[in-house]
């Protein structure tokens, strides 16, 4: 009977955990972690400082990690679903809600995905939420870069 209760909970802790028994966001090196839900592989931590979104999006698309080459900024779903509350990790001044794989150094991220002609989403770590403000004057933001695993 008690066997029979451990695999229950057992089970039960790897549905609740995801079926690879473990984390969604695990790190698969010291700069890039790998969310298995998705299949996207992210930068673990943001770039050293904040960037205009043109110069965030040459970044990502110029980065290389070891034999990773194929970087680009996310789009806003893609960071929407790496958004967890039940995570309030230290980025800058504020509390993020990003898996612990992925280190913030603030909570405004720049996005692929526009709204119009001269607008960018930016996506707020710390609530969820998202702003597509102009972005002239310079604006600046924090890069996370993207890619799909192979």
């Amino acid at each position: 009977m008690r066997s029979t209760l451990a695999w229950i909970g057992a089970a039960l802790v790897a549905t609740v955990l995801g079926c690879h028994g473990g984390a969604r966001v695990t790190a698969v090196s010291a700069d890039v972690a790998l969310d298995r839900e998705t299949g996207l592989e992210w930068t673990r931590h943001d770039h050293e400082q904040s960037l205009a979104w043109d110069d965030a999006d040459h970044y990502c698309r110029t980065l290389a990690i070891g034999a990773r080459r194929d970087w680009r900024l996310p789009e806003l779903t893609e960071l929407q679903r790496l958004y967890d509350p039940r995570f309030a990790e230290p980025c800058g001044d504020r509390i993020c809600h990003l898996d612990p794989a992925v280190r913030m150094g603030g909570p405004y991220v720049w996005t692929a995905t526009a709204r119009g002609e001269g607008t960018r989403f930016y996506f707020d770590a710390s609530y969820g939420t998202s702003f597509s403000p102009g972005v002239t004057p310079r604006l600046v933001r924090r890069v996370v870069c993207v890619r799909a695993a192979r």
